[in-house]
């Protein structure tokens, strides 16, 4: 198993025009399978258990078995408890300290393990509560401040969220195919009207 997750999640607003957002770390993204706290139910993705192991099959490959319920209502437990955490950091407020705490409980979990490829056994598959682990644990990195800066978008329309782990720490669009690009175009169009003659 390696670390090179994807972490891009495709997104539908009101236009209906899908498109694809990198969230920077496979939390975030995990948390983008529902409604990141904002209680809009169109966003949930995650309705049943196999929409669970759907989504943990892709990022990972095959787990070792199903979820049961108690798994799935543990990682959508999880996922809130993501979502919450991220948007505090961004907006600068107090974390709240029953999400921290239910981060860090399936942080110190058993999680997937790494193998190396080429020995003479294939290692078993991971449970989907290792994986649940795994997700918590990508969590607590992306979180620490050595890690990045959790921002939100700087459109004014836009309250995505993400993790900017670039070196200069400087990404101020949730992609800059989207708000980047509408930004430079608003600016450009400024830039143009006021050059020219009245």
């Amino acid at each position: 198993m390696t670390n090179n997750w994807n972490t891009t999640v495709w997104l539908t607003p009101s236009d209906g025009k899908r498109w694809r957002f990198d969230p920077g770390s496979l939390s975030l993204a995990f948390a983008y399978s529902g409604d990141f706290g904002y209680n809009i139910d169109a966003w949930e993705t995650l309705r049943e258990p196999s929409d669970l192991d759907a989504w943990l099959t892709g990022r990972f490959g095959p787990a070792l078995r199903p979820s049961h319920d108690t798994e799935y209502l543990d990682a959508r437990h999880l996922r809130a408890a993501i979502a919450a955490v991220a948007r505090r950091i961004a907006s600068g407020d107090k974390l709240d300290p029953a999400a921290v705490d239910t981060i860090n409980d399936w942080a110190g979990r058993p999680s997937a393990q790494h193998y190396l490829a080429g020995g003479t056994r294939e290692p078993e598959p991971p449970s989907p509560a290792r994986l649940i682990a795994t997700i918590a644990q990508d969590a607590v990195r992306s979180f620490a401040p050595n890690t990045g800066t959790i921002r939100e978008c700087a459109a004014d329309d836009c309250r995505l969220i993400f993790l900017d782990s670039s070196r200069p720490q400087n990404r101020r669009w949730c992609s800059m195919n989207r708000c980047g690009g509408r930004a430079k175009a608003r600016t450009h169009y400024a830039q143009h009207r006021t050059g020219e003659p009245s």
